[in-house]
């Protein structure tokens, strides 16, 4: 069993590590016309503040929500086909293209939604669509998770479920 356990977290750093990999080629695809630098940090908020979002946004976010959390149980079981987190990954990308192409956010939000989590997001849906590893797309899939754990702590959206909020 101790074998298995050590395999399963070797695999998980890999795939980690391959997420880590892919984000400068996916990121570089899908700009912002006022996007950040990828390396940028985001401005700092005062504590119990959250940034504004818009309609666009909260809808965009909505539908990744809807995509992610419809499988969430399965993801975090491990009990998903590749062909399952593609799909996943491809309605990912597609939430993703809609929010950057009509988004208007001020500079310092639209900083940090990239910075918080759309870089995530990105690189989730990427390695959830084209990696051939199920590791790795499942690995993409918690990350996306994650990701959408960062919005709701940092973003202002009504209606955004408190259970993303915490692990």
């Amino acid at each position: 069993m101790f074998a298995t356990l050590q395999k399963a977290g070797f695999t998980t750093f890999i795939a980690a590590g391959l997420l880590a990999l892919a984000a400068p080629a996916f990121a570089a695809e899908h700009t912002h016309q006022h996007a950040p630098d990828a390396h940028t940090a985001a401005p700092a908020l005062k504590p119990g503040q959250k940034w504004a979002t818009d309609d666009t946004l909260r809808r965009g976010m909505d539908a990744i929500l809807h995509t992610m959390h419809s499988r969430k149980e399965a993801i975090e079981k491990g009990r998903l086909g590749s062909k399952d987190y593609q799909q996943m990954g491809a309605a990912v990308h597609k939430s993703i293209v809609e929010v950057v192409s009509q988004c208007k956010l001020p500079k310092d939000a639209d900083t940090a939604l990239h910075s918080i989590v759309l870089g995530d997001v990105v690189q989730g849906a990427e390695l959830m669509q084209k990696s051939p590893k199920l590791e790795a797309q499942r690995a993409a899939a918690l990350g996306v998770l994650q990701a959408l754990r960062n919005y709701g702590t940092y973003f202002q959206h009504p209606g955004w479920p408190a259970s993303t909020a915490q692990h």
